[in-house]
């Protein structure tokens, strides 16, 4: 069972370092958390918190009232074999509770591929060169 399903966006400046991590969750949360990364970083951290209003935690109504998201950090590590590892740290209050959950999630991710283009890159690439 998919615990919840998000879409986002990652931005870097490369002018500032600012990292910028979008994120959208369809049941009604949004989050715009921020970081600063040199181009060779190592280790990325983006972070929120509930009630900013830049780089903050948004919800609706019930989420705000029964599982209210009080802050939420990534922590993404680069790896010299080419895979990556990210944890989350995420303080919720939940109904009924007088202290906060924390929610961790963390994973290692492995390339198994080159990345390939999408069909009009590719597309475009070939009228480009012909």
């Amino acid at each position: 069972m998919t615990f919840h399903e998000h879409v986002g966006y990652w931005l870097w400046e490369p002018a500032t370092g600012l990292v910028q991590q979008t994120v959208a969750i369809p049941r009604g949360q949004v989050a715009l958390a921020s970081g600063h990364a040199a181009p060779d970083a190592e280790e990325i951290v983006v972070s929120a918190r509930r009630g900013k209003t830049e780089f903050g935690i948004c919800s609706t109504t019930f989420l705000d009232q029964a599982f209210r998201t009080d802050s939420y950090t990534m922590t993404i590590s680069f790896h010299a074999d080419g895979s990556w590892s990210y944890v989350t740290d995420t303080r919720l209050m939940l109904e009924g509770r007088d202290t906060p959950f924390a929610h961790a999630d963390r994973n290692t991710l492995h390339r198994i591929g080159d990345a390939k283009p999408n069909p009009w890159a590719a597309i475009l690439a070939k009228r480009k060169a012909g």
